[in-house]
């Protein structure tokens, strides 16, 4: 798999695995602000993203959750469906769905502040989803070379305004 998929997606414990949206947001500890320590973040969960239910348990105690408000499922590592399926046609997982992953993806890595090229990362995504490969190798591609491109045009912004100067 790709690093920087595996690292800012896959990995993050922020990032719904199943819809590749931000269910948790970092947070400073209120209460340890005034006492000349470093603050201590911690992850909360997405106010917009999510929402506390409940579902069945092996104990009573265990009912409550926090559910991701788009997709459902409970934990951040949880996925309803597989890379296997997608083009399996009778599965409900279509070109359609795999946009709105696309989307969510590009939201949640420039939320958390991933400088990408936007459309060389769509374009990228698609095009490899159309050669019938999985959704997290198309992502993890379309990110790999968005990251590329971006860099590539920092740079030559760079050289151009040194050039001017």
């Amino acid at each position: 798999m790709h690093d920087a998929y595996q690292e800012h997606i896959r990995d993050n414990a922020a990032v719904c695995s199943n819809c590749l949206r931000t269910v948790k947001v970092e947070r400073v500890d209120p209460t340890r602000s005034g006492m000349g320590v470093e603050y201590e973040e911690r992850l909360a969960r997405h106010e917009r993203h999510t929402e506390i239910g409940y579902g069945p348990a092996e104990s009573v105690t265990d009912e409550k959750g926090v559910f991701c408000t788009h997709c459902g499922t409970e934990h951040a590592n949880d996925r309803i469906w597989a890379p296997e399926d997608w083009h399996d046609p009778t599965t409900p997982l279509d070109e359609d769905r795999f946009h709105e992953l696309v989307r969510h993806a590009y939201a949640t890595l420039t939320d958390i502040g991933v400088s990408l090229t936007r459309d060389v990362f769509i374009s990228i995504a698609v095009k490899n989803y159309r050669n019938y490969h999985d959704p997290d190798y198309c992502l993890g591609e379309a990110l790999e070379i968005a990251l590329a491109s971006a860099a590539m045009g920092a740079a030559n912004e760079r050289d151009q305004r040194a050039r001017a100067d």
